[in-house]
């Protein structure tokens, strides 16, 4: 028993470790982006996860290589929609704001990364909002005061499989957009 459960922590470690790899850090061509996103999209999936910063982890680290990435990528472009993030970033009492701008850029990009050949804004937006949705519930278990409505109202929309569709309806609505 005893060696079942050190294998496992170390089983675990190691996968972590190998999760949370900031490997290459510059890229010159279309074939060296292409060769990261594999990279790319498993740490996306990581930082969803692991949203908080530990000792073993560097999240800021991972995410600023992930930035790095889309902003230099000649091939992908992000559009971030400011219908789904405007009252978030106005919430000056919401610490974890701009955490969740990144999130909802990360999820955003991980299905425009994987879909490259049939582009979908609005599952592409959704992928984004339920980014946010997982880093929203593991932020809760950390913290179990952490609320907040625009969050609450994607997470109930999504377990009722009414995200894709409010998210299609909000973007004809919206106006908004930033670019990365």
């Amino acid at each position: 028993m005893r060696f079942a459960v050190i294998t496992f922590f170390f089983s675990l470690s190691v996968l972590t470790a190998y999760a949370q790899a900031v490997e290459n850090t510059s890229w010159a061509t279309i074939e060296e982006f292409k060769a990261e996103e594999p990279i790319i999209i498993r740490n996306i999936i990581w930082l969803e996860n692991n949203p908080i910063a530990t000792d073993q982890n560097d999240t800021k680290a991972l995410s600023e290589n992930i930035i790095n990435w889309l902003t230099n990528t000649p091939y992908i472009s992000v559009n971030l929609e400011g219908v789904f993030l405007e009252n978030l970033m106005r919430n000056k009492r919401f610490k974890y704001a701009e955490k969740f701008k990144v999130t909802y850029l990360f999820g955003k990009s991980l299905y425009i990364i994987q879909h490259q050949d049939a582009l979908d804004e609005v599952k592409a937006s959704t992928r984004g909002i339920e980014g946010m949705i997982n880093v929203y519930n593991e932020l809760k278990l950390v913290d179990p005061s952490l609320t907040n409505n625009q969050l609450e109202r994607y997470a109930r929309l999504s377990a009722k499989g009414k995200l894709e569709e409010y998210v299609a309806d909000r973007l004809k609505q919206s106006t908004a957009i930033i670019s990365y």
